[in-house]
């Protein structure tokens, strides 16, 4: 995928992520802030119209805006880089409220389960996210999110 389209891919991962609960907490935006001021990969990134259209779509569209998300992920051809580096942004926006919900588990394991990258090399990536990386609930094998979004 090329840069400037896995740029905004990967920043409406982020916002898929931090939706995905039905809550958008203020520590998640800033953590999203956080991720593309000082990230290499975002360099040069202007988020702040990405954010308000993926917000504004997300709360229009529910679960159907994140289901149409994860059928993007397997038609992106992303490399093994670039599926790392999803996990990774996936990973910090879940986290940064310190609250992992069901729905945030259910969100990851349904997108790790559209990349190619294996879950041995994700692991040795993230250990510490062990428990966020292994789909103990089988999560991955749900054809559809179907949580409902409701929010304030």
């Amino acid at each position: 995928m090329k840069n400037q389209d896995f740029k905004d891919f990967l920043f409406k991962s982020a916002v898929m992520a931090m939706a995905c609960d039905g809550d958008i907490a203020e520590t998640e935006i800033e953590e999203i802030k956080t991720i593309v001021a000082n990230e290499i990969y975002f360099m040069g990134y202007d988020f702040e119209a990405p954010l308000k259209n993926n917000i504004d779509n997300i709360k229009a569209n529910g679960k159907g805006a994140i289901n149409q998300y994860l059928q993007e992920i397997g038609t992106n051809n992303l490399n093994e880089h670039q599926e790392i580096l999803l996990i990774e942004v996936l990973l910090r926006i879940i986290e940064a409220d310190n609250d992992v919900q069901t729905s945030e588990l259910k969100f990851l394991q349904m997108a790790k389960a559209k990349l190619k990258v294996d879950e041995q090399t994700l692991i040795v990536k993230f250990p510490k996210q062990i428990d966020h990386l292994l789909d103990f609930h089988n999560y991955g094998l749900h054809q559809e999110f179907s949580d409902e979004l409701k929010f304030e």
